[in-house]
């Protein structure tokens, strides 16, 4: 389905948004309170504890009628549940907590080359000559990053944590392309994310840190902020704005935009929520991720692969 540059723009624009402010939104929370209310623990239980009505509801809707679940493939997405839960949920908000908010984003910006080049170490897909440019942007735009302390908060603890986030995420999203090919994306795609968003709810609390699941109504300003964000962009309108841009365009100019927005987004609002300083090595590492960014998606290679 193809529609008018406009609309699949506001839909890119829109995704990359919701996914932009989550860690600047999550160093507010981490603030609220006098810095009492979350961590990164409590954090991403209580979005997984609030996000799994959606999740819910979402899965009924999307739930392949008419057919069963083999019992291989119920092991897959209880796979990539452990993955986005405790691995892309768990990590990115303790990641958050301990670096600062424009690293957190910058390096997220390197999922593509991190996915292609894990493809090509399992599958021995060999790699073009532009996807392994793309990989040496992204690592000099990180090393620029982690070296330098290039940020206000910024932390050698947190970027590593973001590097293993990189690597979960690639594995999440091999394994997501390899079930998509046996049934809908959307189910996949809230089967998985929900299964994660109740696997660390649940083990949140049998470890006695579901405490927080009731602090986002201690203020107006942190409800906003954490149903807002943590759970209705992040769980329901980022996903959708997505898939409606990949119907309308293609999943190359639906990610590659997502991504391009989504640092945007979390830049300026690190500035302008967190109040953090962007240095000159800030910018020449945005620089060499959006180089990376660009490289990769301009692989034929990569696009087969976003495409899949």
């Amino acid at each position: 389905m193809k529609a008018s540059p406009l609309l699949v723009f506001a839909l890119v624009v829109v995704a990359g948004l919701a996914w932009g402010l989550n860690a600047p939104v999550s160093k507010v929370l981490y603030a609220a309170g006098g810095g009492a209310l979350f961590d990164g623990v409590t954090l991403a239980v209580a979005r997984g504890f609030w996000s799994v009505p959606i999740f819910a509801v979402a899965a009924w809707a999307v739930w392949p009628r008419g057919r069963s679940i083999a019992v291989a493939d119920a092991g897959r997405l209880a796979w990539l549940g452990l993955l986005f839960g405790p691995g892309l949920t768990g990590l990115y908000a303790v990641a958050s907590q301990w670096t600062s908010a424009a690293h957190v984003v910058l390096i997220s910006g390197l999922t593509p080359p991190a996915t292609a080049l894990l493809e090509s170490a399992l599958y021995r897909q060999p790699l073009r000559g532009r996807a392994w440019l793309s990989i040496a942007c992204g690592v000099a735009g990180v090393a620029v990053l982690s070296a330098t302390r290039s940020a206000q908060g910024s932390s050698l603890q947190g970027d590593a944590l973001m590097l293993a986030w990189i690597v979960i995420y690639a594995l999440f999203a091999l394994g997501t392309r390899e079930l998509t090919t046996r049934f809908p994306s959307a189910f996949v795609s809230v089967a998985s994310t929900g299964l994660g968003a109740l696997i660390v709810a649940v083990a949140g609390m049998l470890a006695g840190v579901g405490g927080a699941i009731a602090h986002p109504f201690v203020a107006p300003h942190v409800a906003w902020a954490f149903f807002g964000e943590m759970v209705v962009a992040l769980g329901l309108v980022g996903p959708i704005a997505n898939v409606m841009a990949i119907r309308r365009s293609s999943a190359t100019i639906a990610t590659t935009g997502g991504l391009y927005a989504a640092v945007a987004t979390g830049l300026i609002a690190a500035v302008a929520l967190v109040h953090e300083h962007l240095t000159p090595d800030v910018l020449l590492s945005g620089a060499l991720l959006a180089a990376s960014l660009a490289l990769m998606f301009a692989s034929p290679a990569a696009i087969r692969e976003s495409e899949g």
